[in-house]
């Protein structure tokens, strides 16, 4: 059977063209690095890519999210340890002689200063902020938590924490949360609610460190208020010691609660840090796969390329030698 120039030209442009396309296609490789520029040139892989991209995406965002919760909690401990040194510090020996009534009315009533110093102290360190967020308001995070009025008594969010009455306000207060997803998988409960197992909590209330109520005897429990009682004793010229001595195994107690709140808060803070360890270790693993799936190996695709260059150009000295055959025979 005859082959015809016209079928012998139409098969090698259909390859020629093969041949320039997968020219391009390596050298673009090179060129962006890139294994495929589009869907279409590889379905499979772009799906697994973009699935890639989108839990990369998640885990930076949650590695912002703890990096700025861990900050936050950094502050609090800050806070927390301070309130915990003043507490500690500024119990002298003077208190001591107060409580065994070896103390002068003079020295007394220095004392007495002291303690109202370290209650405007705690105060102002118990409404710190990070940002534009007061640090101890709870779920209120807008607005200064405590107030310390001129008769002494501590309000927290406009409400006495030493009033009875006050209990199951104050209670809501400790109860209140505001969730942060970390990247645990964040879930919701059958009714709806969130699962809080699956979520870190950010609310901080302020009376987890100060305390609320009172004892039995009409003691506070909360320190601020506390330190106020114990001064108003020492200023009183007829001390009286029984008393003074119950308010302070009081204020031991409540030092102790303090410092306990700043081991807590430590726990949490290491808890954050591990968090973001883990996180930016997910980060590189996943960016790791991201690269093997997006990125071409460049001495492969070098090569590649060297190879679709060399069989191009073989092509057309194919081509050149099939023009040359064709004319000839046709002058035959």
């Amino acid at each position: 059977m005859r082959v015809s120039t016209r079928a012998i030209m139409s098969g090698y442009n259909r390859n020629l063209n093969k041949t320039l396309n997968n020219l391009y296609s390596s050298q673009n490789r090179v060129l962006t690095q890139r294994n495929f520029n589009s869907i279409a040139e590889d379905p499979s892989s772009a799906a697994r890519s973009f699935k890639l991209w989108r839990e990369y995406s998640q885990n930076a965002d949650y590695i912002e999210n703890t990096k700025t919760t861990q900050e936050l909690f950094d502050s609090v401990a800050s806070s927390a340890l301070q309130i915990s040194k003043v507490l500690s510090e500024q119990v002298n020996e003077d208190a001591l002689k107060a409580v065994n009534g070896a103390t002068s009315q003079e020295a007394r009533e220095t004392y007495a200063t002291t303690l109202r110093g370290m209650q405007e102290t705690i105060v102002l360190s118990m409404n710190s902020s990070y940002g534009d967020r007061f640090l101890f308001g709870g779920a209120s995070t807008k607005e200064a938590p405590f107030e310390l009025s001129d008769d002494g008594k501590l309000l927290y969010r406009n409400v006495d924490v030493d009033n009875p009455e006050n209990k199951e306000v104050l209670e809501g207060f400790m109860e209140e949360t505001l969730y942060i997803d970390l990247g645990f998988g964040m879930q919701k409960t059958n009714d709806g609610s969130i699962n809080s197992e699956s979520v870190f909590n950010t609310a901080i209330c302020g009376l987890d460190v100060v305390g609320y109520g009172q004892t039995d005897d009409g003691i506070s429990k909360n320190v601020v208020t506390l330190l106020g009682q114990m001064a108003d004793v020492l200023d009183d010229e007829n001390f009286d010691e029984d008393k003074f001595k119950k308010l302070f195994t009081q204020f031991t107690e409540c030092k102790n609660d303090v410092a306990d709140f700043a081991a807590e808060i430590g726990t949490d803070c290491e808890f954050l840090e591990n968090t973001v360890t883990k996180l930016e270790s997910n980060q590189d693993i996943l960016n790791t796969q991201i690269i093997s799936l997006d990125q071409v190996d460049m001495p492969a695709a070098i090569t590649d390329y060297i190879w679709q260059e060399y069989a191009y150009n073989a092509a057309l000295k194919v081509g050149n030698s099939l023009l040359s055959q064709s004319f000839i025979d046709f002058m035959r």
